[in-house]
């Protein structure tokens, strides 16, 4: 797939989450609870991050985009990357985001909701 199509592509899932409204908006530490098929857009700094689920059986089989956050009609340079992951019910997996920022998702039991919360990374050494 050509960096051309996969921006498209990426512009396409952005504006559908956009005007299908049903998506969260995420922009503090809380977390945020969503339903299956039901879009998440998480706003972090200079990067931007959509997702969704879909339920199978008792996993929650998430795809995440992230990228640059959206400037006008500008175009970014950097790709997105398209992360996919299956989350067991009542466990949880987390995405860096290269920003200083990791998303925690957690799949609820039954696989009935997400959550997501976006945690701030600090460096820390060990001292002897």
């Amino acid at each position: 797939m050509t960096a051309i199509m996969t921006r498209a592509g990426v512009a396409a899932v952005l504006a559908l989450t956009t005007l299908a409204g049903a998506g969260a908006a995420v922009s503090g530490d809380a977390p945020t609870t969503f339903k299956p098929l039901a879009g998440v857009s998480l706003h972090l700094g200079s990067k931007h991050a959509i997702g969704y689920y879909q339920k199978a059986d008792s996993v929650c089989q998430l795809t995440l985009v992230v990228g640059e956050e959206p400037r006008g009609e500008v175009i970014p340079e950097v790709v997105p990357a398209r992360f996919t992951a299956a989350i067991e019910a009542g466990k949880h997996a987390q995405f860096d985001t290269g920003s200083g920022t990791v998303l925690q998702f957690a799949c609820a039991p039954g696989a009935t909701a997400m959550t997501v919360q976006p945690l701030k990374q600090t460096a820390y050494s060990l001292q002897k």
